[in-house]
């Protein structure tokens, strides 16, 4: 076998390094040989026979490698030239992936309609990225905005009229993992903002289960319609010197059955005036 092309107008060479200067295109037609219309669903099939093939290095065999330009200075007029893109793709998605073993989906390509669109299984992501943030997104009315994508680095970065959106089925719609798990900023709002038959759900393991701290303001506000703005669960227990622990400032409510009021569940307030163990605490009884 020769060699590929050397330049524009050769014959390309399969299984030799071929050289153009000029673009190549490869244009699906129905010709003289397909009268009724394009018999197959894809113009160029890239794969290997079988889906395998022997190698000598210890790696998998892509179907293709694609390299853009890297940006570099002409030192002429023209200045500084861009990088380029490995691949651009438009379609009804732009790009369409699939892990291997996971069969193709069109009713779910057509009704998807993205610029990317990754499919994995159980194990494997179906898109994942890594980076100064591994995926930032926009939509389609907001403007880049590179300084905040710079001062942010995330596993997501959102922009848009709602930076992230979350719906959950069977779960939590936005589930989050580190210190803190959720951080809230807002420039003149509310830095966390929650709906539901539940407003805010939270949980402390080793620590408050919420944590409330303003600079000029309360440190909480509580408002309701229709019932008391604050429920204190009651221990049962008989008084606070029970607790293996107090600390200044704490309020606790008890509850305990009183046989002389048949038996009834009464609950108490108290306030702690000095914190520490049982011997030390001191608790004054309000209610």
């Amino acid at each position: 076998m020769g060699s590929g092309a050397d330049e524009s107008g050769d014959d390309f060479v399969v299984g030799r390094t071929n050289v153009s200067e000029d673009r190549t295109l490869l244009l699906a037609s129905n010709g003289d040989e397909a009268p009724n219309g394009y018999e197959d669903d894809f113009v160029l099939n890239v794969s290997t026979k079988n889906d395998k093939v022997l190698v000598v290095h210890p790696e998998g065999v892509d179907a293709i490698h694609a390299k853009g330009t890297i940006s570099y200075a002409t030192g002429g007029s023209m200045g500084t030239i861009p990088a380029g893109n490995g691949i651009v793709a438009q379609g009804l998605n732009g790009a369409v992936g699939y892990v291997h073993g996971v069969p193709r989906d069109r009713p779910l390509e057509k009704s998807v309609g993205a610029g990317l669109l990754g499919l994995g299984n159980p194990s494997s992501p179906g898109i994942f990225g890594t980076g100064t943030s591994g995926v930032v997104g926009y939509d389609s009315v907001t403007s880049r905005d590179t300084a905040f994508e710079g001062t942010h680095a995330s596993g997501v970065v959102g922009v848009g009229e709602r930076g992230v959106s979350g719906n959950g089925t069977n779960g939590p719609g936005v589930l989050g993992h580190g210190v803190p798990g959720v951080h809230g900023v807002s420039e003149g709002g509310a830095g966390v903002l929650g709906h539901g038959a539940l407003g805010v759900i939270a949980h402390g393991l080793d620590g408050p289960g919420v944590l409330g701290v303003s600079v000029t303001e309360q440190g909480g506000v509580l408002q309701s319609a229709e019932t008391a703005q604050l429920l204190l669960v009651p221990l049962p227990m008989d008084n606070p010197l029970q607790l293996k622990r107090s600390t200044a400032g704490e309020l606790l409510v008890t509850i305990r059955r009183d046989e002389e009021q048949r038996g009834k569940e009464i609950a108490t307030l108290w306030f702690c005036r000095v914190g520490g163990d049982p011997t030390e605490a001191n608790w004054v009884k309000l209610a």
